[in-house]
This record gives structure tokens, C-alpha cells and sequence, in this order.
């Protein structure tokens, strides 16, 4: 038993979708690798407080390979401020880059930015949704920034967007942990002076006069120097961080035709109670193992994704729902529905009925005869529902108040029940002549009856339940049948 209850949890798409935890490294790392100045430049956002209910928006500009980094104050995140600050601050300054990388922001996917990007000759490019591991070294600089910012004293900390030029030259004149030289001294190809040099003396004088030439050749010299010790330390020090990460990998490698969820991360708000996982499963179409990049499509329908391996769940064991097995469902309960509603439906005209129809009951050997009743009730049923169904969409519907009747005939076709302890001669007749086939019909209506009736053009007449209830207190029920007696004394509770 434990066992079988072990294997219906596992395979419950409920418990799995809901209970099973996002891990928190699945795919092996693989690392960014660049050769050169400008050949990457990654791009991003970031916002902080700058006092209580207000924050700004900061676009961060870094290189790749000289890890150079830019803070930019925005007016808002709007592709107008980026294509403004991408053009005016960066290409305008340090030329124009082969590739700029962003996340899939509307503001930076946008038509605009693609038309300035196409303009200048540069390549876009962008990480799968949710995984911003695909664009670490902006988060990582961002990380940084966050840092320098809340070690500022009060004062300066009140005023940070004006702070952020000199964070920004602070740390590109620090030599980098990954490259092993200053950003500015990779990107310039010399040690920018500072006051602090100055002060300490700490500045080698050359009072040698070159030339450009020999200017420009050892300027060539030492930056081809610095770049192939930037490559060979920023690669060694990338297989130290992917051996570090590499061991709290998770899960397997995936194929083309596995089943799989995707973590649920478009739902906003605190998703305390959210789904980890979304219901919908997918089905593998290709494989990108670089990258453990997937491309996958929907089972239900069409829909294709390229998403990431750590918000990828392998659920090859969970069963497979048949779309027209689903539908057949589908069918079934909306038949249920309809059967509940028309039952419903015929149980509340049979009760009409019953009250305008009390000598319906007929008693045979001491007990009423309900078969009698429900045969009347279907002969009754099949005679006027067609005409009295749709009585309250048709415009040819007329209300006859109590004012009108004294001085209007009812004119009706639909003989009415005769009640008990009512005298079937106390009709009057008349001739009058119909609306529609101008044809003299001859009118019967009860008399003392106060209750409002409804009358078609066409003459017909159906009663409403008010008089039904009025005929129903009129008449006289034997007390001696207790239980037509309850019967109608339930009925009567009811459309009270």
C-alpha cells in the first residue's frame, strides 16, 4: 500500500507541478569568451531608491573583454533613453562595437533600437528568458555598484546619482580580479594619473621626447602584451569558476522527443502560492549542447519556446493526455449540464401546472393516482411549450392590466382548466375580431378573476404563476388527502 501511494504521488501531475523545488544548478557552466576591446558590450538596467517612494533608473554599459563599466542615469527604462545614451555617451566616445547583448526587455528588443543598431553596422544578440547567467557581467557589475554605493558616508549617499561618474572611474582604475589589469589601462593602453599619484609621487617621469611613431609602437607593443596575459588569466581564472559551479550540476542531458515543464517565472507578485512549475507540458524539438540551450514546443498546440536547461523538468513519466479524449470529457459534462438544467426546467413547469390544475389528482381506492398527473403534465408540456418557451422575447407579447381587462376581451384559443367548485357556465362569450387574421373568434374568460393575463397578437393567452397562485387560493382542497394537501401546501411555500 505504501508503495502504491508512493508511485500515484510521484506521478501526480498536481503534486509535481505545485511541490517539486526549482534546482538551484542543473547545466553545466559555459562562459563568454572574448579577444579584444568593443568586440562584446553588454547592456542593462538597474534602479534603486534615492529617497522614499522614488527610485532611478541607471543604464549600465560594460565590455567584455577590458571590463570597463558605465552607470548612465535615466529618465525612465524607455527605449528613447537608450538609444539616446548608446549613441550620444558610448558610440559617439569610444567608437562603435561589434555586438551589443541585452535581456529581452521590450526596451531593449524594440524597433527603434534595432534601427540604430542595423545603422551603425552592430550586432544584437540576447540570453534565453528568465536566465540572466547569460548576461553575468552586467549583473555582476551591478552587484559591485550596489556595494560601493551603501559604503558611502550619509551625506553622499542622500545625492548617489551624482556620485556615479566617480564610482564608475574608481573602478575602472582598479586593477580586475578576472584580467589582472585596470580596465582603463586595456581599453587606453596606459595607467591614468590620479591626484593620490601625484600626492605620493608615486608617477614615473619619462623626460625622454619620442616621437609618434615610436609613440604609437610601443603603445602597440605593451596593449598586445597586456591583452595576451588578459586572455591567458581571464581563461584560467573561467575554468576555476566553471570547476567551482560544475559541481552542484543537477540532472541529466536531454534528447529530442523528451517531455518536460518549464518553471513557472511570468506569473508578478510574491508568488507564495503560485505553481512552481507551469501545467502545460512540452515536447523537445532541438538541442543546442554549447550552450544547453533547448528549443521546444508546446503538446497542445503550436507554441515554440527557446528556454534555458535550469528551467527545464524532464516528466517523461507523468501520462499523456489524449486532446480528443479531453474533448470527449468536455462533451460529456456539457451534456450533464444540459440534462440537469432541462430537468430542472421541466420540474418547474409540472408545479405550474399542478397549481392551475388541482382536478388533475384523481383518487382510486383511497390514494391519488400520480401517474394520471405526470401523463396530463407531458400532454400539457408537448402542447404549449413552444408557444409559451419564448414568451418574453417576442415582441408581439401584450399585458393586460386589471383597468384594461374590464373593458378588453381575452381572446384565447387554449380551452382553460376547469377548477372545482367553479360553475362552467359562468363564462361569458363574446365576438371579436383577431389583430392579425381579422376573423371574428369568440373570447371566454372566467369571471372574478383579478390576476393579470398575458395576450399574443395572435389572441393566444397563457396564464402567469401569480394568477395560477390566485386560482390556487380560491379553490377548495379537501383536508381529508393529506398528502395533496402537503403537496400543494410545499408548492405554495415555494412561489411564495
Amino acid at each position: 500500500m505504501q508503495k502504491d501511494i508512493d508511485d500515484y504521488v510521484k506521478n501526480c501531475r498536481r503534486c509535481v507541478v505545485g511541490k517539486t523545488s526549482e534546482p538551484h544548478a542543473c547545466a553545466p557552466l559555459e562562459s563568454i569568451r572574448t579577444s579584444e576591446p568593443l568586440e562584446l558590450v553588454c547592456i542593462e538596467f538597474w534602479s534603486a531608491e534615492i529617497r522614499e517612494g522614488k527610485s532611478v533608473d541607471v543604464l549600465i554599459m560594460t565590455d567584455h573583454f577590458t571590463k570597463m563599466a558605465h552607470a548612465f542615469p535615466c529618465q525612465n527604462q524607455s527605449a528613447k533613453q537608450v538609444a539616446k545614451r548608446l549613441w550620444n555617451d558610448f558610440f559617439l566616445v569610444y567608437g562603435f562595437p561589434k555586438r551589443i547583448h541585452s535581456d529581452q526587455g521590450a526596451n531593449f528588443e524594440s524597433k527603434l533600437i534595432k534601427e540604430l543598431l542595423t545603422m551603425a553596422g552592430v550586432d544584437k544578440s540576447h540570453p534565453t528568458p528568465y536566465h540572466p547567467m547569460g548576461n553575468g557581467i552586467a549583473e555582476r557589475f551591478n552587484r559591485t555598484l550596489e556595494s560601493m554605493i551603501r559604503t558611502l558616508p550619509p551625506k553622499a549617499k542622500s545625492r548617489w546619482p551624482q556620485m556615479l561618474q566617480q564610482l564608475t572611474f574608481c573602478y575602472n582604475c582598479t586593477e580586475h580580479e578576472t584580467t589582472g589589469f585596470a580596465p582603463f589601462f586595456l581599453m587606453f593602453g596606459r595607467v591614468p594619473r590620479l591626484p593620490i599619484d601625484v600626492l605620493f609621487q608615486n608617477v614615473l617621469l619619462n623626460e625622454d621626447v619620442v616621437d609618434y611613431k615610436d609613440f604609437v609602437s610601443k603603445l602597440r607593443k605593451d596593449l598586445r602584451e597586456a591583452a595576451y596575459i588578459a586572455r591567458m588569466h581571464t581563461l584560467k581564472e573561467q575554468e576555476r569558476h566553471g570547476r567551482l559551479y560544475n559541481r552542484k550540476v543537477k540532472g541529466c542531458l536531454l534528447t529530442v522527443g523528451d517531455r518536460v515543464l518549464v518553471a513557472n517565472r511570468g506569473e508578478k507578485g510574491r508568488r507564495k502560492v503560485a505553481d512552481k512549475w507551469e501545467s502545460s507540458p512540452y515536447e523537445v524539438m532541438t538541442v543546442y549542447p554549447d550552450i544547453s540551450v533547448y528549443r521546444i514546443r508546446e503538446l497542445n498546440s503550436d507554441k515554440v519556446r527557446v528556454v534555458h536547461r535550469n528551467l527545464l523538468l524532464p516528466v517523461n513519466f507523468l501520462p499523456v493526455d489524449d486532446p480528443q479524449e479531453q474533448n470527449g470529457k468536455d462533451e460529456d459534462v456539457n451534456n450533464e449540464i444540459d440534462l440537469q438544467r432541462n430537468k430542472v426546467d421541466h420540474d418547474d413547469r409540472t408545479a405550474h401546472w399542478i397549481l392551475s390544475n388541482p382536478g388533475g389528482f384523481e383518487e382510486e381506492n383511497g390514494r391519488t393516482d400520480l401517474l394520471d398527473v405526470s401523463d396530463c403534465v407531458s400532454e400539457i408540456l408537448d402542447s404549449t411549450s413552444t408557444d409559451a418557451g419564448n414568451l418574453q422575447e417576442r415582441s408581439d407579447v401584450k399585458i393586460i392590466s386589471d383597468l384594461e381587462r374590464s373593458d378588453t376581451n381575452v381572446t384565447s384559443d387554449v380551452n382553460l382548466p376547469e377548477v372545482e367548485g367553479q360553475d362552467t357556465n359562468s363564462t361569458q362569450g363574446e365576438e371579436v375580431m383577431d389583430e392579425v387574421t381579422q376573423e371574428p373568434v369568440v373570447c371566454t374568460q372566467p369571471r372574478n378573476v383579478e390576476a393579470a393575463v398575458t395576450q399574443t397578437r395572435v389572441g393566444r393567452v397563457i396564464k402567469p404563476p401569480k394568477r395560477l397562485i390566485y386560482e390556487m387560493n380560491k379553490q377548495h382542497i379537501d383536508s381529508s388527502d393529506s398528502t395533496v394537501s402537503s403537496f400543494v401546501y410545499l408548492v405554495k411555500s415555494i412561489f411564495a
